[in-house]
């Protein structure tokens, strides 16, 4: 691998060249998303995830100078505090998070449809794009013109950084909004088509899977493939089993759970195509035959969108007092309550990547996914995988597990060796690899 010289190292003063062209990249990085996580817990999801993972990763390896960028300047306070978090929590120093009130920021859907045009108009105001194309400038009278990437973990490089020219590297997470426009709003598909068609054929691309990456070309036609690159994604390296008992008995306190619960858990965002509505399904059957003994669901993470039909289905459920909805789990209660668990079923219907059975692997769960996308690419042969439109193949699964101890400890070690098997520190030198690649080193 072509490691960049450090910035501490001596460097040729030949006078044909400028001496800060090898001191390593100025990496320009849309943290728009830190802001958002930073300001309400239910941004802190699969993307924020890598956004803050990367970030920190790409700081230890000391290959670039990181220079957080936010397009939304309303955000820019909140993108540095969490920044600054998230340095002191690497170090493993305590951090008390402090974040806009959950009303103010997910309010009634009447007043949303009020607010929401009216931040767009405020956002898209001559004034703050002339405060972010400011702040922009003065970030770029920092770097050399010839080592400088720009990098959006999610969404369109800005017109200002376009205006700068600067070599563009964008990560695509999932094609889903092309591929299931049902699970989406108009807004959000207007919004991915929008990062679609204004790729530039000079940008690189990274897709977060083997899967992704097909879909991707299926869909867009405008990168070269040579330009199109794959940087799988990790667990967060805090994770990993909790044996202690009074850690979990905690946990298991916290979230209403007896101590002699059977858990059965699934972890994400609480949307259509996470397919929970079939897990529900499936969980009613076993909970009716009364051959489990307390048996208990948790659904972790927060609401999405379209969840109507779920939240309905969860209240007229015959096994409803069996089954949990935790809401936003901090990340230092993860770990916990993935070792709770008898089981992880992850019976989504489509993935970019499908972080949290990774997750769930690297506590040593046993795991159960759907056969879809990327996640058979994922976990490898350490899960059980279904169709995830069977309620009879899904049904099996969950039973074969919850009957067979000596299942259990099989998939719990396989499970911890898929996840060694993935590193942020890889992701990391892949990625400034790509940077490279962008400024065509």
């Amino acid at each position: 691998m072509h490691l960049v010289k450090p910035r501490n190292a001596p460097v040729n003063t030949h006078p044909t060249q400028d001496p800060r062209a090898d001191a390593g990249i100025d990496l320009v990085f849309d943290a728009l998303i830190l802001g958002q996580g930073h300001r309400a817990a239910v941004s802190r999801g699969g993307i924020y995830r890598y956004a803050s993972q990367l970030l920190i990763s790409l700081e230890r390896l000391q290959r670039n100078r990181l220079l957080p960028y936010c397009p939304d300047p309303l955000l820019a306070e909140s993108v540095a505090a969490e920044l600054t978090q998230l340095r002191q929590r690497s170090m493993g120093a305590p951090v008390l998070a402090r974040r806009t009130p959950s009303w103010l920021l997910r309010p009634p859907a009447p007043v949303k449809a009020i607010l929401k045009p009216l931040y767009r108009r405020v956002l898209a105001s001559k004034l703050l794009r002339q405060s972010a194309e400011g702040k922009l400038r003065k970030a770029l009278d920092r770097c050399h013109p010839g080592s400088t990437v720009f990098h959006t973990p999610f969404q369109c490089v800005p017109p200002e950084v376009r205006r700068a020219g600067l070599p563009s590297v964008v990560t695509v997470h999932d094609m889903l909004p092309l591929i299931h426009p049902e699970f989406f709003t108009e807004e959000t598909i207007r919004h991915f088509r929008e990062l679609v068609d204004t790729l530039q054929p000079t940008d690189h691309v990274i897709c977060v899977s083997d899967s992704t990456r097909k879909d991707f070309l299926r869909f867009s036609q405008r990168i070269p493939e040579s330009q199109i690159h794959v940087t799988p994604l990790a667990a967060s390296p805090e994770l990993g089993p909790i044996r202690d008992p009074a850690a979990l008995a905690k946990t298991r306190q916290h979230h209403g759970l007896g101590e002699t619960d059977t858990i059965i858990l699934s972890l994400c965002t609480l949307e259509p195509r996470k397919n929970l509505r079939l897990l529900i399904e499936v969980f009613e059957s076993i909970h009716s035959d009364g051959e489990h003994d307390s048996l208990k669901l948790v659904l972790a993470g927060s609401l999405g969108w379209k969840t109507t039909a779920l939240m309905q289905q969860i209240q007229d459920s015959p096994a409803c007092e069996s089954i949990v909805i935790t809401g936003h789990v901090p990340d230092q209660q993860l770990a916990a309550l993935f070792s709770t668990a008898a089981v992880f079923v992850y019976p989504s219907l489509y993935e970019g990547f499908g972080l949290p059975p990774l997750e769930a692997m690297q506590c040593g769960a046993p795991v159960i996914v759907g056969a879809t996308s990327s996640l058979p690419e994922v976990t490898g042969e350490a899960a059980l995988k279904v169709d995830p439109r069977s309620a009879a193949e899904l049904r099996a699964a969950i039973e074969q597990v919850l009957a067979s101890p000596s299942l259990r400890r099989t998939l719990s070690t396989r499970s911890l060796e898929q996840a060694s098997l993935f590193s942020w520190r890889r992701t990391a030198e892949d990625t400034a690899d790509i940077y490279e690649k962008a400024l065509g080193r």
